[in-house]
């Protein structure tokens, strides 16, 4: 940051447009190891998701929802795997989260998809099509897009008490909610549980930050606080979640939604609960927008793809009812 603004000095610019770069340059934290490991967490959890949804796919409905389905699951080698690679992809996503905001590396881990969608075509035998080429496209444009519109900056990840309160009174309703929603086709069920997943996975990011920057401090700093308990909680939950999303359907159903709502509603816990710096101009939040317009409908192209179907196709037959 000095030697940024020393060498604007010595180009001889107006000393009010250093003082707006300098600004700007301690706002905007991009660092570049952030970017890294957010993507190689997306990548984990894309192999992570690819190889969980192929072994949950194969237990009985009867499992969705009960902590009976992890024990089961747990048998699977495959499934141990997907464990392992989900594991990795967490230690990359909390690593990120000491220095990038939510509004940084959440957006990043829907790269995730892109990644999931090339693993399982590979896995099929099969070639993507252009129109998924050019979703795929049009996912990581719109990711880049919000990234340099936001302009996303450090906010104060210990939040309020009346804030995480107030979050986990919102996020539970919304979640049982969805749950109640499930109730039907194979299709609603994995698509609501893939919401609900979504919003957990948000939360569980949030308390994630919170914890990464107290570990920072120190271990003890950490165990003093709440956040390394109750993430383990949620983060338990949050599994529960997302092998049921898994098990009741193909991943067209269940990892678009998760892949939608996990950093919509991240960023908006970032906002609300962190006040992270995003920039508010017009044209940035034109910028945003159109970003993360981009992306979800990228998203939804992508959801029709037949590279995210699977063995749940075969279980749910022609009898199988829409939405």
């Amino acid at each position: 940051m000095h030697h940024a603004h020393e060498l604007a000095r010595a180009l001889g610019l107006p000393g009010r447009l250093v003082a707006r770069l300098r600004e700007r340059l301690a706002r905007a934290y991009i660092p570049a190891i952030v970017i890294v490991e957010s993507v190689a967490g997306a990548g984990l959890y894309a192999l992570s998701s690819v190889l969980e949804q192929h072994a949950a796919s194969k237990e009985h409905p009867d499992q969705s929802l009960r902590l009976n389905l992890l024990v089961v699951l747990a048998k699977r080698r495959l499934w141990l795997l997907g464990m392992a690679a989900g594991v990795a992809g967490f230690a990359m996503q909390f690593l990120a989260l000491r220095k990038g905001s939510l509004a940084l590396v959440q957006p990043i881990f829907v790269t995730g998809l892109v990644m999931a969608l090339a693993g399982s075509a590979l896995a099929q035998h099969r070639r993507l099509s252009r129109r998924e080429w050019l979703a795929n496209a049009q996912i990581l444009g719109g990711v880049a897009l919000y990234i340099a519109a936001a302009q996303p900056g450090p906010g104060h990840p210990r939040g309020s008490a009346i804030g995480w309160i107030l979050l986990a009174v919102v996020a539970t309703t919304a979640v049982a909610a969805l749950i109640a929603l499930s109730r039907g086709s194979p299709q609603r069920r994995s698509l609501a549980l893939g919401a609900a997943t979504g919003i957990v996975l948000a939360v569980t990011s949030a308390i994630t930050e919170r914890t990464s920057h107290r570990l920072g401090i120190s271990l003890g700093y950490t165990l003093d606080d709440w956040s390394p308990y109750v993430l383990v909680l949620v983060s338990i939950g949050g599994l529960l979640l997302n092998q049921s999303a898994f098990q009741a359907g193909d991943l067209k159903w269940s990892l678009p939604a998760i892949t939608v709502l996990e950093p919509l509603v991240a960023i908006l816990i970032g906002q609300t609960l962190f006040h992270e710096h995003v920039a508010r101009s017009a044209l940035h939040v034109t910028g945003q927008i159109f970003g993360l317009a981009s992306m979800v409908l990228g998203v939804l192209i992508l959801a029709r793809s037949p590279a995210l179907g699977g063995p749940a196709s075969a279980r749910e037959g022609p009898d199988a009812v829409g939405l």
